[in-house]
């Protein structure tokens, strides 16, 4: 039977687990927004624009889960923004996964 243990802060968006089996050792990654996804959440209720109304926000970009959109789903638009900071790219990337990156009202 095996037996895993964890090793993250619950904050984190990385979780990582110990995991033993008969003799075997091994760590497992796994990428949680749910931090993330609660902050955006709590963004959407803004209207998008500065505390003084001077500027607009366009978006909350965290870099883990432009990570996880990389290794999970090879999304060239997340690999492109990533390296070369690419800013179409990170729109496109923001407009195909709404969810994961907070947008102000209107679009970006």
């Amino acid at each position: 039977m095996e037996k895993i243990f964890q090793l993250h802060d619950p904050n984190q968006s990385i979780k990582q687990f110990y995991a033993v089996e008969g003799g075997k050792e091994r760590i497992i990654t796994a990428a949680d927004d749910t931090v993330v996804q609660h902050a955006n959440y709590e963004d959407r209720k803004e209207d998008g624009f500065s505390v003084d109304r001077q500027i607009r926000r366009v978006a909350r970009i965290y870099m883990p889960t432009v990570r996880m959109l990389i290794n999970q789903y090879k999304d060239q638009d997340a690999y492109l923004y990533l390296n070369y900071g690419d800013e179409k790219a990170r729109d496109r990337m923001i407009e195909r996964y709404p969810l994961l990156f907070k947008a102000c009202s209107g679009g970006v």
